[in-house]
C-alpha cells in the first residue's frame, strides 16, 4: 500500500510569537492541527464529509518535542502521515523543520473516531486505509517519563480559574484541544516561563467541554537540575465537583542566547 504522507508550509506571523519574537508552543500546535486537517482534505475525509456521515476525528492525546522554536518571519514545514489505525483509534505523526529541512520538532497524536448522533466511539472504517495509507515509523518513540514531584513541592502549586469562551469553541462544539495547553501555561510560574522553553509535553485529554463552563488550571513544578525543570499540570471542571479534563507532563530547558 502506498504510503501518503502530507507537506504543508508555514510562516510565522507577529500574532503567533512571543516577546522574544520566536513561535510559542500553541502555534506550533496549530500548525500541527491545521496540517492534519488540510491532509483530511486532500485525500477525501475533511470535515464536511464527516459531518454528513454524523462523525468526527476526536483528539485523545499529544506529545510534542521541540528542539528549537522558529522566529518571526521564518517558514515552518509540517510532514504528516497516518501511523495507523486500529479500531476506533487513530495515530497520526508529525515531522517539523525548517526552510533547510531541518528537524526542529517531532510529535505524535493518538484520536477516537468518533460517531456525533450516539455520542460514542466507532470503528474506522476500511475505505480510511486506502485513503491515508500509514507508515509505522513513529516520529517519537518514547513517551515522556514519570515527573517525580515532592511533597513540599505539590503544597504550592499555582492555579487559576478560567471561563469557557465563545473564541475557545471549535467545529466540534467543545473546547480546541490547544486552548487547554493555553490554559496550562498561563498558570506555569513566571520566572520558569520567562528563563526557560518548552522542550517536550506530553497531554491527555479525558473530557470536553462547552462554551459556558468553568475550569481551574493547576501547575506543580519540580527541578530536575540547574537547566531542565518538569510540571504536571490538569484541567478541572469546576462546574462538576473538579471531575478532571486533562492532564498534562511538560519539560522546560534553560533558554540559551539564541532563545532571547
Amino acid at each position: 500500500m502506498k504510503n501518503q504522507r502530507f507537506k504543508m508550509e508555514f510562516e510565522v506571523h507577529y500574532h503567533e510569537i512571543n516577546r522574544y519574537e520566536k513561535a510559542t508552543p500553541l502555534t506550533i500546535l496549530h500548525y500541527l492541527e491545521d496540517a492534519a486537517i488540510s491532509h483530511s482534505e486532500a485525500v477525501g475525509q475533511g470535515i464536511e464529509q464527516l459531518k454528513a456521515q454524523k462523525h468526527a476525528w476526536v483528539l485523545n492525546q499529544w506529545q510534542l518535542q521541540m528542539d528549537s522554536y522558529p522566529a518571526l518571519g521564518e517558514k515552518v514545514i509540517i510532514v504528516t502521515w497516518s501511523a495507523g489505525f486500529e479500531r476506533f483509534y487513530g495515530k497520526r505523526d508529525f515531522l517539523i523543520t525548517d526552510k533547510n529541512q531541518r528537524i526542529i520538532g517531532r510529535a505524535a497524536s493518538l484520536w477516537i473516531f468518533y460517531n456525533t448522533e450516539s455520542k460514542r466511539p466507532s470503528r474506522i472504517p476500511a475505505e480510511f486505509l486506502d485513503a491515508y495509507g500509514f507508515d509505522s515509523r513513529r516520529a517519537l518513540e518514547q513517551p515522556i517519563g514519570e515527573v517525580e514531584i515532592g511533597t513540599s513541592e505539590q503544597e504550592g502549586a499555582e492555579e487559576q480559574i478560567f471561563n469557557v469562551r465563545r473564541s475557545d469553541i471549535d467545529t466540534n462544539g467543545h473546547v480546541n484541544n490547544a486552548n487547554y495547553l493555553q490554559w496550562m501555561l498561563e498558570v506555569v510560574p513566571e520566572d520558569i516561563y520567562q528563563k526557560y522553553h518548552l522542550a517536550a509535553l506530553e497531554i491527555t485529554y479525558k473530557k470536553a467541554i462547552t462554551y459556558g463552563s468553568s475550569i481551574r488550571s493547576k501547575c506543580i513544578s519540580s527541578g530536575l537540575g540547574v537547566k531542565t525543570i518538569a510540571c504536571r499540570h490538569v484541567i478541572l471542571w469546576e462546574d462538576a465537583e473538579g471531575q478532571e479534563l486533562a492532564s498534562a507532563k511538560t519539560i522546560w530547558e534553560l533558554k540559551g542566547v539564541s532563545d532571547c
